[in-house]
């Protein structure tokens, strides 16, 4: 038992172990309680959430999405997917809040005027010194700018970069698809492989069966403008790719790439649970009739185009505020705050010098030491697996899942 054990850890550090410590228990900074000026740490040690499992609590879990297209000053990634799952156990009830990344918010504490939701994260990994890095902080502040403008707590939450899908799908070989019809998107954001991020470029692509790698698979599912159904045609293209991948990720060939799998994953995925609970999390997802989980998106009628040519949303609180009540159970808690009408782009206050050059990308995020409890972890997530009857060797699965649920945007994603 002792040779097999020490086989196993041997095997999970140096296969796993760096990826899923990097991956796992990232703290975000805790802005709530207003010690930006302090300059202390408010944030949990690394490696120490709150559990994540699916008790009889309810948990807000807010999941963020980046790609690569860094316009803000500085380079900073914007968050241009803003959901926030809610689960409450008791009632079996689970819904699915989007917010658009245009939408009017006031960010706190007098670090920026009110903008744009998506610039909260570009804030907060420029201008907040909090935590031990400019990414937990720019989570930080998404979190604290969604819970003062909407009164919604957040218990978890989960980061997911866009490359990190071509990535994934690049290992797996590629998928097969059909596309039923020619799509043409005349604003395609031009930002994977190209050095101007605001460059835009016209994407074609041909109907019928054809192989597609990372980034065509990326463009077929990401494109908005290229369909005469809009959205429902999205959620039809976003189907086709979820069902393909069912396909690779079940072969033999994909679990001997496992190991690669997980290295795609680091730096793409980030969030502060810690591995059991996120495959505790992502078997409960897997599990709901998805016809019945309450979605509801912030875009018009609960929202209306700024006049002011700034390309932003204005919130409707009289139908936001009810909705919100109902959803997260918050009752006179929910709240909708008003934003001005017209936006004066721009910092006010901002805390710091300027931008923490000492992490020029996400997976730079130092990694924890790797310890018999990571192995430990590794054995919890092997017996979960078992018990539930999922091929879900050491949480990749659920990580992947994690991805694709983000990519998207929706909970179908967890049926990969």
């Amino acid at each position: 038992m002792v040779v097999v054990a020490g086989g196993g850890a041997w095997y999970y550090q140096t296969n796993f172990a760096s990826h899923l410590n990097s991956i796992t228990g990232q703290q975000a900074a805790n802005l709530s309680s207003k010690k930006q000026n302090t300059g202390s740490q408010s944030q949990a040690p690394a490696g120490v959430s709150k559990s994540a499992s699916i008790g009889n609590k309810r948990v807000n879990i807010l999941l963020l999405g980046s790609d690569n297209d860094a316009k803000f000053q500085g380079g900073a990634p914007l968050a241009q997917t803003d959901i926030i799952v809610t689960i409450d156990p008791t009632t079996k009830y689970v819904g699915m809040l989007s917010i658009p990344r245009d939408m009017r918010v006031n960010i706190p504490d007098g670090i920026a005027a009110p903008n744009k939701l998506d610039t909260a994260f570009a804030y907060g990994w420029q201008y907040v010194h909090v935590g031990p890095t400019a990414f937990s902080n720019a989570v930080g502040l998404s979190m604290l700018t969604i819970e003062q403008n909407y009164g919604i707590h957040i218990d978890h939450y989960a980061w997911v970069g866009l490359d990190g899908f071509i990535k994934v799908i690049d290992t797996a070989g590629g998928l097969d698809i059909d596309a039923t019809h020619p799509m043409v998107d005349d604003d395609y954001p031009n930002d994977v492989n190209n050095k101007n991020a605001y460059d835009y470029k016209r994407l074609y692509i041909a109907p019928g069966p054809q192989h597609m790698n990372g980034v065509q698979a990326l463009e077929y599912v990401r494109t908005r403008h290229s369909d005469l159904v809009g959205d429902f045609g999205r959620s039809a293209r976003q189907q086709q790719v979820i069902s393909q991948l069912k396909t690779k990720l079940d072969t033999p060939d994909i679990i001997n790439k496992i190991n690669e799998l997980a290295a795609d994953l680091d730096g793409y995925v980030k969030t502060d649970m810690q591995l059991p609970d996120l495959v505790n999390f992502m078997n409960y997802a897997r599990s709901l009739d998805l016809n019945k989980v309450d979605r509801a998106v912030l875009s018009p009628p609960y929202s209306s185009m700024a006049r002011d040519n700034s390309g932003d949303y204005l919130p409707n609180c009289a139908l936001i505020q009810p909705k919100i009540a109902q959803m997260f159970a918050l009752g006179d808690n929910a709240k909708c705050e008003p934003v001005n009408a017209t936006r004066k782009a721009g910092i006010i206050n901002p805390v710091g010098s300027g931008p923490d050059n000492s992490e020029s990308k996400v997976a730079q995020t130092q990694v924890q030491d790797i310890s018999m409890q990571s192995f430990s972890q590794m054995a919890q997530v092997s017996t979960m697996s078992l018990q539930e009857g999922t091929n879900d060797p050491l949480g990749v699965r659920s990580l992947l899942d994690l991805m694709f649920v983000v990519v998207f945007d929706s909970l179908d994603g967890s049926k990969v």
